[in-house]
């Protein structure tokens, strides 16, 4: 389980519904605020779900020269991946964009295609 907190100090409301609506898309609950929560029952999907959204949360606060105040991640669990037995594989492997499961916010300000265009932009940066 994850709990991740953050204060911007000059976001608008379009900026922090949008962040709130990109981070449940990944599966992180709302606590309050800018509290959020992740917990996956099956296993933690990390390489799929938590890494993505919080280099997404990076991009977006640096393209809008949004100020961080703070920002504290909490983790209280360990992930892992072994697919070393085929027969038995444990974890979920990394996904393209079009493979990662993505939840539905309680807002839809954040576009399922922009979250899986990120997460493609991301590998293809590395070419």
């Amino acid at each position: 389980m994850l709990t991740l907190s953050f204060d911007l100090a000059d976001a608008t409301p379009n900026d922090r519904n949008y962040l709130r609506s990109m981070f449940e898309r990944f599966g992180w609950k709302r606590l309050g605020g800018s509290v959020f929560r992740y917990k996956d029952e099956n296993n933690d999907d990390w390489l799929n779900r938590v890494v993505p959204s919080i280099m997404f949360f990076r991009s977006f606060i640096v393209e809008r020269d949004i100020h961080l105040k703070f920002f504290t991640i909490d983790a209280n669990s360990t992930s892992f991946l072994d697919h070393s037995d085929e027969a038995i594989p444990l974890g979920v492997p990394p996904e393209t964009g079009a493979g990662v499961q993505l939840e539905e916010p309680t807002n839809n300000q954040s576009s399922v295609g922009t979250i899986r265009d990120f997460i493609d932009a991301a590998s293809n940066a590395t070419r």
